[in-house]
């Protein structure tokens, strides 16, 4: 059974968490399968941009309880190389992207669930939408890129305390802080999000890629280093 559905709409392709019945909660076969279908659509040369989002009430509550639970009972070596590799394939996938990724978060957004929107270039919410780093809450932390993203996003401070404290932020809370760009009504949320995905594939391809790449560049490297770099971008 697939984890994810897709569809095409003029250069943009939605992909969605497709499992509602368990809020779209996170398994290691559902995460091999999303960053399987991420990497497909940054080398399909139709796609010019992506959006994320989950079917039904929720965006993803996260890690599956039954996987979940399993966890005690697993080696060093399979955290590192299957839970955490499967895991974070698609936050790499999205983070390397070529295109612009826009996370239209219909509902809860919590733990590897919130670190997928973290990791999309756009947050549009509705006003349902919660986002919670509750891994403090399971005894361990944001394993998934929110550590060094979600700081940059919403500044040292606020950061520390999503992540110190596990606590959901609400939609009004997160355009205020910074973390979405704009929060939509359920019923337009998704419609929202392929509108400013279409707008942003009409820009040229080579342009998006060169700038997210330097945007990503920029967050590790210094201004001298950047302004180099980007020198090298437009020659090339």
């Amino acid at each position: 059974m697939s984890f994810v559905s897709a569809y095409d709409t003029d250069g943009v392709r939605v992909l969605t968490l497709d499992r509602p019945e368990t809020l779209n909660a996170l398994t290691l076969e559902g995460m091999r399968e999303l960053g399987e279908r991420v990497e497909a659509a940054a080398a399909d040369p139709a796609v010019r941009a992506l959006v994320l989002t989950g079917a039904g009430k929720a965006f993803s509550a996260g890690g599956d309880a039954q996987f979940l639970l399993g966890i005690p009972a697993m080696t060093d070596a399979e955290l590192r190389t299957v839970v955490y590799g499967t895991f974070q394939r698609p936050v790499r996938a999205i983070r390397a992207m070529p295109k612009p990724v826009v996370a239209a978060v219909n509902g809860p957004a919590v733990g590897a669930g919130c670190e997928l929107a973290v990791a999309s270039d756009f947050r549009l919410a509705s006003e349902h939408a919660r986002f919670g780093e509750v891994w403090i809450r399971l005894g361990c932390v944001p394993a998934l890129g929110g550590m060094y993203l979600l700081p940059r996003i919403v500044g040292l401070t606020r950061a520390t305390e999503m992540i110190l404290t596990g606590e959901l932020v609400d939609a009004a809370e997160a355009h205020r802080i910074g973390l979405v760009t704009r929060v939509v009504a359920a019923a337009e949320l998704l419609d929202a999000a392929v509108a400013l995905a279409r707008a942003l594939a009409r820009g040229r391809a080579k342009a998006l890629a060169a700038a997210k790449a330097a945007i990503n560049r920029g967050l590790a490297s210094d201004f001298w280093s950047e302004l180099d770099a980007t020198v090298a971008d437009q020659l090339g």
